[in-house]
């Protein structure tokens, strides 16, 4: 064995990750009789598996592998649950011969579980009803085999190939065991049309029992989140019954930015629009934000505004205390401000 070239193209499909992967080895033989090797293909989650000699066909026969030593663990620390698939086939190689081994497949990757405990972004938990639980960071890791490489006679080489989505990055967990988070170090990157290249040279002497790849898609940069709905008084001198009606998003998914109408159902209308600052409720722990926003006082007269904001949420449910200022823009108007509270519950 010379050399071994490992290429993956990887996208996603219905929210799994498919890799067809491409794994060419460089033959000789440099002895003065004929070798018949009968060899194998190992693989996790393999299948639709092709092997080519010299551009012939070899026929290929499918099944489990005995133990190989360790294989991957999942989230847990627990070895997994998938079993290593054998390939099995059948290679001779004529006296002073070199020759390309090609073998051809599709590998559905193991999407990494990494709970996030009893915390929910303050989207979610406010907007229980309406917001889809949020697309978080997305990890998918390929596991393949090197242990036999080092069986090989010299110290052969291994040139790796990845090739993902633009937006997707790629890395390698330092402990795949513990499944820590992965960092590109050893990866060299560039962009290629529409997809990120990541290459990585090994040898025999270097390679681990089992290549780890983790492949990254990123948060969305928005999260949908849903209505909002307030009913309070508005304090101090002239209090009167106050009604909220809004809209509230989350981007990214600290902030979030809302539209409201605000009316006494008698002779006052704002439109505010508002960012806020939230965290994410713990547990029994509630959801805490602080916001700053532009109220725009459509009636009595048109007027804009400051308005500063702080609420505390547990779960739909929450009151906000918002303080409004009108400034003096122009000669014969007076600055005033209002102070409003209102219970809230969020669709």
């Amino acid at each position: 064995m010379l050399s071994e070239k490992l290429d993956f193209d990887c996208a996603e499909a219905e929210q799994e990750a498919v890799c067809r992967f491409e794994a060419r080895y460089q033959l000789r033989n440099g002895t003065p009789e004929a070798e018949v090797i009968d060899a194998a293909f190992l693989g996790l989650r393999t299948r639709e598996v092709r092997v080519r000699f010299d551009e012939e066909p070899l026929p290929v026969t499918e099944g489990q592998a005995a133990s190989m030593g360790p294989t991957p663990e999942d989230a847990f620390g627990r070895p997994a649950h998938s079993l290593v698939e054998r390939f099995g086939f059948t290679l001779t190689l004529p006296p002073g011969r070199e020759g390309e081994l090609v073998v051809r497949g599709v590998m559905q990757l193991e999407r990494r579980f990494l709970p996030s405990g009893y915390v929910w972004p303050a989207v979610q938990s406010r907007h229980a009803l309406l917001s889809p639980s949020p697309a978080r960071v997305t990890h998918w890791d390929i596991d393949y085999l090197l242990g036999p490489i080092r069986t090989w006679a010299g110290n052969p080489t291994l040139h790796v190939t990845v090739r993902v989505p633009s937006a997707w990055e790629v890395g390698s967990s330092p402990n795949a065991s513990a499944r820590t988070l992965p960092v590109a170090t050893g990866w060299r990157l560039r962009h290629e049309g529409d997809q990120v290249v990541a290459e990585r040279i090994l040898t025999a002497e270097s390679a681990p029992e089992w290549l780890n790849v983790t492949l990254t898609k990123p948060q969305p940069w928005w999260i949908p989140g849903g209505v909002q709905l307030g009913l309070g008084a508005r304090l101090g001198d002239g209090s009167r019954f106050m009604a909220r009606l809004g809209y509230q998003l989350a981007a990214p998914e600290s902030f979030l930015h809302s539209l409201s109408v605000e009316t006494d159902f008698r002779d006052q209308l704002v439109l505010t629009p508002l960012t806020q600052y939230a965290t994410p409720q713990v547990v029994i722990i509630p959801s805490f934000g602080l916001g700053l926003g532009v109220p725009v006082q459509v009636l009595p007269e048109a007027r804009p505004g400051l308005r500063l904001l702080a609420d505390l949420h547990f779960g739909p449910l929450g009151a906000a205390l918002s303080w409004d200022h009108y400034p003096a823009l122009r000669e014969g108007t007076d600055s005033f401000s209002r102070l409003i509270l209102l219970f809230q519950v969020g669709l």
